[in-house]
């Protein structure tokens, strides 16, 4: 009866076959071998005519028989059951080749991928659902684990596709001397796997044949290192439900753009499973002793995966002393790329970053070596543009996104990105091809980035603080933002802010000392609206130096007294009186409207100091001496700042009725011009003074239209300063609700400035009033 089912079945007489084969099961018992193939063929025919029948039949026997032991009949329900049969395709009269299970063994263990293999899941099994091919790209830079990933994907889902698992390294990026794998010969290694032989060496009727075997198959195909599409879009199944997973180091924009293709950007390592590659390669007594110089490590090696397991290789058998020596050699830049090899073996990050450098064109490598000596972190498309100043003529875009394609340079938020690895590479290794000598590009290259920042910095300060004129002259070429609003120009260099600090200290290692000074004093007002006082203070005392001997006596003043300034807001008040003296003596030797001006912002500044220490004569003196002073040269702004500082000390006297009288006019002046942060000031003075009147009312009127105009202008300290003083005065009038609302503003702002020891002390008192 076996050998006539056989016969049925490939002379296509599946009616008959389904019809005979039930009889015969009913009247005659046979062996569970001879049962078994006899119900794959009923099973079959049974399909071929109605999958949702065949499934019911599966159902009846495993309640009477259980699960099949033939393994074509295993494999012929598993089909049935997951929705992956081809009705057709199954031919049982000649033998079939083996099941092909190529996945090569696995390097090592997957750490920190859960999330990853989870969503790569799920598009697998809709993609299966709906009987279609499924396409995915795992791209990422080179060594960020996206082989060891499509490996374990591939095993993962090995049992859902019965046909097997191809497998085959495409050799996009294997360095010298390894040409890459044309695809025709993959093919035919392929068609050869599957029990096909074929005579045609043309590669479209290789392809073609491909996609006829692989229509009626659901099997995995892993193509490994591809170099760009044209090594994978003829291997790919036209029909089926077959899994391609293709990796790459580039993001082979022609696949990415085919219709069902899932792209996935492998990142580096969250911070703990990078940690845990590094934990599992030393021994325990010494892991509890190492727990900082392991963050250190993950750090150091940006949390990729191949430099994670080149330092694991070195951590087995050291004692905690070689792991501290080890942190200390990675620290050193220059130095870091020679540490993250493979002892007696060929693996390295540099080789592998190599590999990737040298598939660019000339031009993209001189444009990474560029953004290596940038000091980053990230940087924005306008700095990015200004590079190509140092060579006119450069299509920089162009090679921009060559280099994101390749993955080397990262685009999110609007700014590009290198890792640090990358980044140490393409400073130390790529050089630049064209003859031009390194040294002078290099200057070059810093100059034009330290410019970009310059400029881009003044020009935020001017909309940020209109009432001070830097000594800044125009940036001639370049791109410079032209922010309409202060909100515009703080969110500009709250993204820039940590870029701009690091420009600052290449241009102290490039012993540019006038960049360092001049963009110190732009930043030093955004600093203040940020309560970043002691960054301000630490840049301007270098600054100061740095403007000593090179900088005019007003350019000098003007740099002592904002370090002054910051230094007084930081609580040093002699420091500060001391620095403010410097900036008055430097103020005094220059007998013209410009020096004057200068002079009346200093005294202004000394003023505030006697102030803070109390010396009340002396501020209300100095605060005099400056209204004179702005009076003179015109300063409507200034004198309305000195006219509030004196109203101040009254209010401070107890003679309140003057000191509104004082304030009263410092704020009708302040509103006839653009400073609006004088405004709040007079404003917050003004109900300082009610407040001593117990004229609550007003004062909470006048703090809260100061509290609204610091918040518009982003200015953190003053704003959450005003707000204590506003929860102060709503308790004492019973308003409680109102006093936690403005205490949780001000929570949130000492978090935004890292005044944790302030967040907890209002916490605290929400605590006590709930």
């Amino acid at each position: 009866m076996v050998a006539c089912t056989a016969a049925a079945w490939e002379a296509g007489e599946h009616e008959w076959l389904r019809k005979e084969t039930e009889e015969f099961l009913d009247r005659f018992p046979v062996d569970r071998k001879s049962d078994e193939q006899i119900f794959r063929y009923r099973l079959q025919a049974t399909a071929e005519k109605s999958v949702r029948a065949a499934k019911q039949l599966i159902r009846d026997r495993k309640r009477v028989r259980g699960n099949p032991v033939d393994a074509e009949l295993a494999r012929l329900v598993r089909a049935l059951t997951r929705n992956t049969y081809q009705a057709g395709r199954v031919r049982t009269g000649t033998p079939s080749p083996p099941v092909p299970r190529q996945l090569p063994f696995p390097e090592r263990e997957l750490r920190g991928r859960g999330a990853d293999i989870t969503s790569l899941r799920r598009y697998l099994a809709q993609r299966r659902a709906e009987g279609k091919v499924a396409v995915i790209l795992l791209t990422g830079l080179p060594g960020v684990g996206k082989s060891a990933l499509a490996n374990h994907l591939c095993r993962s889902v090995e049992a859902d596709y019965p046909d097997g698992t191809l497998s085959a390294h495409l050799y996009g990026f294997a360095g010298e001397g390894a040409a890459p794998a044309e695809p025709a010969r993959v093919i035919g290694r392929f068609l050869s796997d599957l029990g096909v032989g074929t005579e045609t060496t043309d590669p479209d009727a290789l392809s073609s044949t491909l996609r006829t075997r692989l229509a009626g198959r659901s099997l995995v195909m892993l193509l490994d290192d591809a170099a760009n599409a044209g090594q994978v879009l003829p291997l790919l199944p036209g029909a089926g439900t077959s899994a391609v997973i293709v990796t790459s180091r580039n993001r082979l924009p022609d696949l990415a753009a085919r219709e069902g293709v899932y792209l996935c950007d492998v990142e580096p390592l969250d911070r703990e499973p990078a940690a845990e590659v590094l934990y599992a390669a030393m021994a325990p007594d010494v892991r509890d002793k190492c727990a900082a110089a392991v963050d250190r490590l993950v750090e150091l090696c940006g949390r990729l995966p191949l430099a994670l397991s080149l330092i694991a290789g070195r951590l087995r058998n050291r004692p905690p002393r070689a792991v501290a020596d080890l942190v200390t050699r990675l620290s050193r830049d220059h130095e870091r790329l020679s540490e993250l090899y493979e002892p007696g073996g060929t693996l390295s990050v540099r080789l592998a970053l190599g590999c990737s450098v040298r598939a660019l064109s000339p031009e993209a490598r001189r444009l990474l070596w560029q953004l290596g000596v940038h000091p980053g972190p990230s940087v924005d498309w306008d700095a990015v543009m200004d590079l190509a100043a140092v060579r006119p003529g450069n299509h920089t875009d162009r090679y921009l996104a060559e280099l994101t394609e390749a993955n080397l340079v990262e685009y999110a938020a609007h700014r590009y990105r290198l890792h640090d690895l990358v980044r140490d590479y393409a400073r130390h290794e790529v050089l630049s091809e064209d003859g031009e000598p390194l040294e002078e590009l290099k200057e070059m290259t810093v100059r034009r980035i330290l410019d970009h920042h310059l400029h881009n910095v003044a020009a935020c300060d001017r909309v940020i603080d209109p009432q001070r004129t830097l000594p800044i002259a125009d940036p001639g070429t370049g791109r410079v933002i032209d922010p309409d609003t202060e909100e515009q120009a703080m969110a500009y260099l709250d993204a820039e802010y940590e870029t701009v600090l690091r420009g600052i200290e290449l241009a102290a290692d490039h012993h540019l000392g006038d960049h360092v000074w001049r963009t110190s004093l732009a930043l030093v007002s955004y600093q203040w609206r940020r309560g970043r006082h002691a960054e301000a203070e630490r840049l301007l005392r270098r600054a100061a130096e740095e403007a000593h001997g090179s900088a005019s006596p007003t350019e000098q003043a003007m740099v002592y007294r904002m370090l002054a300034g910051s230094q007084i807001r930081c609580g040093s008040f002699e420091l500060g009186l001391r620095n403010v003296e410097a900036a008055v003596r430097l103020s005094a030797e220059r007998d013209d409207p410009a020096g004057r001006l200068s002079l009346a912002f200093s005294l202004h500044m000394r003023a505030a100091g006697h102030e803070r220490r109390g010396d009340l004569q002396a501020a209300e003196n100095d605060h005099r001496h400056a209204l004179g002073l702005f009076e003179a040269v015109g300063n409507a702004a200034g004198a309305a700042a000195a006219l509030n500082g004196i109203g101040t000390v009254r209010g401070a006297r107890g003679e309140y009725d003057e000191a509104l009288r004082t304030c009263g006019e410092a704020l009708r002046i302040f509103e006839t011009t653009d400073d609006d942060n004088g405004r709040a000031n007079a404003l917050t003075t003004l109900a300082g003074i009610h407040v001593a009147r117990s004229e609550r009312d007003e004062a909470l009127r006048l703090y809260e239209r100061a509290v609204g105009i610091y918040r518009d202008l982003g200015y953190w300290p003053n704003e959450a300063k005003t707000l204590c003083r506003l929860a102060e005065v709503r308790l004492a009038s019973g308003h409680t609700d109102a006093a936690v609302r403005a205490l949780e503003r001000i929570a949130v702002l000492r978090e935004f400035m890292g005044d944790d020891d302030g967040v907890r002390e209002v916490l605290d008192k929400l605590e006590s009033l709930r």
